[in-house]
Parts: structure tokens; C-alpha cells; sequence
């Protein structure tokens, strides 16, 4: 109807399995549809599941969600002889299943209420594109219980001002790091004022150095100086470190007011900024061991922001997802055994980077929901590969940002998995594999085994005394306290040495110096 009342063509491409589909969103991408009148309306369901296709349909496009609740929809289905929805359940079981799988795609476009008259909603629809067209490409957005989660990119403007008016911000403070707000501040700093909200900014210092009490005290007391209050929302803009003392300093001021979690690496976008924990290090004892659950009201992952970021700190960042690949997340070790060189130089980057930022951010809501307090063991997957890392970051002096010591802590409970014939000998050759090919945990290690070997002592996941060790095996993961001492300082010694110094992993694939036959 809405093409008919248009003279817009009509665009089918409600059957994902049929032939030439990807063909035939190129060739609708070659052409754009933008202009004074509507030129096309595309109809899309299944597909959108894939990020690179929404990323794809949804750029440079409006897009409308047509909004019905399971009874009706189901309703509506019953009348086509051919549902796209399984039927091995009742259909109202399969259309709430769908609708929960989906939502976070359709979401991501204008909500039109569908249980209005036909003529009614397509109306709207009608108004709704003729709207101000607004800047970026949203592709996700999941109301969860962690708060509300938006990807996409190019819309930290869009999605900030949106996310401070659902929450009816007076002001909202930003704290960040110089370096954050040199490179993205007026991304965000316009929007703001367009809003006329107060631009008040308080700087941390950068990375580890700014998740010590005593910078973090400083803030605090800069933002009580300010007078900040609880009905504010504090936009905290930056690294992974900046993102967990920011979320801290939420936590604890005056306490707890409301956050907006906006990460500005890689790492952030795929770990940090979801979950909830806040935490800053205490000197000499380890990281993140004064610490708060403390969910941020909405988490902007846009990936425009990481463009400048370093070939290091990128690299690194890709130990959290070779994480959630071991996990299960098959489709990450795909994508970064299959990682070639950007035009920039960047491992991973484009729709390759789009996709393993939602698989990453995705996976993450699902652990912490069923565990959102880390109370029942069901979350201590997402500590794979970190009782070690946390050690080694402490007893390098934080010289190793924390994807690399994360690396190494992969290889380690890999290790240990093996040796107690948990992991499968398969997955941890492949998971080996993939860090050898981003260059991860293949030079020797700036700490001593001894060294991290003390500071795993101090473990703030020890339970009556033992080291709980998180392993990979064939279901996904068990939790162990039974590892021997020696086959765990075994382990850490031959991780920290490093694979260079390995016969069975001489480094010759990683992407820091490609070979000539990975090129």
C-alpha cells in the first residue's frame, strides 16, 4: 500500500533463502534512495538477522518497524498458507521466540504501532520518513536489563541526546580522558548544546593511571564542586580503563546516579562497556579490587569512533573475542582466522568489525543476565583467560594493556584444559592458532612467572582459599578449584615464554608481519 500511495517500486525481500538475494542487495545499494520523494520501499524480515545485510539495507535509509504484539501477528499469519516461522511449536510460541530474537533488529528502525487501521499506519509511516533525516546508521537496539544498547555507525550524537531526554537529563557531565576528548568531543559536544544541556567536562587521567583512588577522588570531588546532582546522567567517554572508573565514580556518587557507557576502543565496544562492573585498581595489590555493579542507562557502541585508535590497541582488543569464539561463538574464530589487513591497517575493520562487535556485545548480555550480580557462577565464563591476565597486569606495572595479558591468559587455561582433558585438543590447537595469527602472547612476557605467581594469591575470585579456574570443555565451560599447582605453574611458565621462542608456534602467521603466502 505504502508503495502503491508513493508510485514508490516494491522491493521483495521477505524470502532470505531464495536465489541471488546477495545480489540483489548489491545491486540496490548501487543506486541510492534519497531525495525530495520516496523512490523504493524494500521489504525486509529474516534477513535482517545478519549484521553486514541490516548494516547494508539500513544505510542511507529510513527504516520502519511495523509493531504488533505475538496474539495479533500470530493472527495475521495464520491467514498465509506459507509462514516463514517454524511449526514445530504452536505458532504464538514461535512468533514470541522470533519476535524475541528480532527485536533488537526491527528496533533499530521507527517503531509504527501495527495494530492501527492498515491506511492509518501506513500514514504514519509516511510522516515518519518525511522526518529530518538524521545523521549515522543505527543496526541495533536491545532494551535489556543491563540498559539500553545501541550500535551502529556514526550515531553517538543521535543516540546520546536520545538516551538523555528518555531520561529527562538536566545535565550531564562528561568524564573523560584529554586524549578521548580531543578526538571525539565534538562529535558530541555539538549535540549537547543543540540540546541545550550545560557542557560540564572533568578529565581523568589516561588509561591505568586514571583508575587509581586518588585521580578518581579528584573527579568526584571536581563534580560535587560543580554541584552535580542525582538527576543527572554522567556521559562517561572513552578507553576501557576511563569506562570502569567512570562507571564507579556513577556508582558511588551520591549514591549511584545514572551513566551513559560511550567506549571509544575496541575493547570497550566489545567487553568493557556492558556488564555493569566498575572497579579501580589499588596499587600493589591488583586490578579492579575496590569495585560496584553499577549497569549504565545506555551503552553507545558506535564503531566510527575506534577509527583512529592504534594497530596495537585494536589487535589486542581481539584476545575478548577470540574469548566468546572459544565459548561457542564458532563465527568470530571464522572471522579473525579470516582477517586480512584493512586499507588503514587495521586487522579487522568495515562489515568484518560491525559483525564481531554485535557477536561480542551480544554474547555478553546473555552471560551477565543470567548471573547479573556474579553471584552463582553462571557469569564466570566471561573470566576465561583472566585469573592470569589480571595477575600479569599487575605484576607487569600495567605496561601490557589488557587484551595482550588477556592472550596470554587464553593460552594458559587452554593449557591447563588440555592437560586435565577437559578442553578438546582440537579447540585449543585452533584457539592457539588464531592468537598466533593476530600476533598475541607470542613474544616473552614482561613479568616473571613468580611474579604473577604471587599476585594470583591475591585473587579476588578465590573461594576457601583456591584459585577458581575457568576452562573450556565440549558444552562450553566448567569452573574448576582441583587444578594441581604444578600443571598451572607449568602452564603460566611456557605461556609467559612466549610462542617466538616455540617450535610448535614460531609466530611466522601473525598479521603484525604478514608471509608471503598470506598475502
Amino acid at each position: 500500500m505504502l508503495a502503491e500511495r508513493t508510485r514508490a517500486s516494491f522491493v521483495d525481500l521477505t524470502s532470505p533463502l531464495a536465489p541471488g538475494v546477495d545480489e540483489r542487495i548489491a545491486s540496490l545499494n548501487r543506486s541510492v534512495d534519497t531525495g525530495p520523494r520516496l523512490r523504493r520501499v524494500i521489504a525486509a524480515d529474516l534477513l535482517v538477522r545478519d549484521p553486514r545485510m541490516r548494516a547494508e539495507l539500513y544505510a542511507r535509509r529510513r527504516v520502519a518497524w511495523l509493531r504488533l504484539p505475538p496474539d495479533r501477528l500470530a493472527e495475521r499469519l495464520r491467514a498465509v498458507r506459507e509462514s516463514p516461522l517454524p511449526r514445530r511449536r504452536s505458532l504464538i510460541e514461535s512468533v514470541t521466540s522470533h519476535l524475541e530474537t528480532y527485536e533488537p533488529f526491527y528496533a533499530a528502525g521507527m517503531a509504527i504501532d501495527g495494530t492501527l487501521p492498515l491506511g492509518e499506519a501506513v500514514g504514519r509511516i509516511e510522516t515518519a520518513i518525511t522526518a529530518e533525516e538524521r545523521p549515522g546508521t543505527l543496526i541495533l537496539r536491545a532494551a535489556t536489563a543491563l540498559g539500553l544498547l545501541e550500535l551502529g555507525q556514526g550515531i553517538v550524537g543521535r543516540s546520546l541526546i536520545q538516551l538523555l531526554d528518555r531520561l529527562g537529563a538536566r545535565r550531564a557531565p562528561i568524564l573523560t580522558t584529554e586524549t578521548a576528548w580531543r578526538r571525539i568531543g565534538s562529535l558530541v559536544e555539538g549535540p549537547i548544546q543543540e540540546a541545550r544541556l550545560p557542557l560540564d567536562v572533568v578529565i581523568l587521567p589516561e588509561g591505568p593511571a586514571g583508575k587509581a583512588a586518588g585521580p578518581l577522588e579528584d573527579a568526584l570531588r571536581e563534580m560535587v564542586r560543580r554541584r552535580i546532582a542525582r538527576d543527572d546522567v554522567i556521559v562517561v567517554l572513552g578507553d576501557d580503563s576511563l569506562l570502569e572508573a567512570g562507571a564507579f565514580a556513577a556508582a558511588i556518587l551520591m549514591r549511584g546516579v545514572h551513566h551513559i557507557a560511550v567506549p571509544t576502543t575496541t575493547l570497550g565496544l566489545i567487553d568493557t562497556a556492558i556488564g555493569g562492573k566498575a572497579g579501580i585498581n589499588v596499587s600493589g595489590v591488583g586490578t579492579n579490587m575496590l569495585g560496584a555493579f553499577h549497569q549504565p542507562a545506555g551503552i553507545v557502541l558506535d564503531v566510527d569512533l575506534v577509527r583512529s585508535e592504534s594497530r596495537r590497541e585494536r589487535t589486542a582488543s581481539l584476545s575478548e573475542a577470540v574469548k566468546y569464539g572459544l565459548l561457542g561463538d564458532e563465527r568470530l574464530l571464522d572471522l579473525l582466522e579470516g582477517a586480512r589487513p584493512t586499507t588503514d591497517g587495521q586487522v579487522v575493520g568495515g562489515a568484518d568489525l560491525l559483525e564481531l562487535v554485535e557477536r561480542c556485545a551480544l554474547a555478553k548480555v546473555r552471560f551477565v543476565l543470567a548471573d547479573i550480580r556474579d553471584e552463582e557462577d553462571r557469569r564466570l565464563a566471561l573470566n576465561l583467560g583472566h585469573t592470569v591476565s589480571h595477575a600479569l597486569e599487575a605484576a607487569s606495572g600495567y605496561t601490557l594493556t589488557h587484551g595482550e595479558v588477556v592472550a596470554y591468559g587464553l593460552r594458559v587455561a587452554l593449557q591447563i584444559g588440555v592437560a586435565l582433558g577437559l578442553t578438546p585438543t582440537e579447540l585449543a590447537e585452533r584457539g592457539n592458532r588464531v592468537l598466533d595469527r593476530l600476533g598475541l602472547a607470542i613474544e616473552p612476557a614482561s613479568a616473571s612467572p613468580e611474579g604473577v605467581w604471587r599476585y594470583l594469591a591475591l585473587d579476588k575470585k578465590r573461594r576457601e582459599g583456591r584459585l577458581r579456574w575457568v576452562l573450556v570443555n565440549r558444552g562450553g565451560f566448567t569452573v574448576r578449584t582441583d587444578v594441581p599447582e604444578q600443571v598451572a605453574r607449568r602452564a603460566i611458565a611456557e605461556s609467559l615464554a612466549g610462542r617466538a621462542a616455540s617450535p610448535a608456534g614460531t609466530g611466522e602467521r601473525h598479521i603484525e608481519g604478514l608471509s608471503a603466502r598470506d598475502s
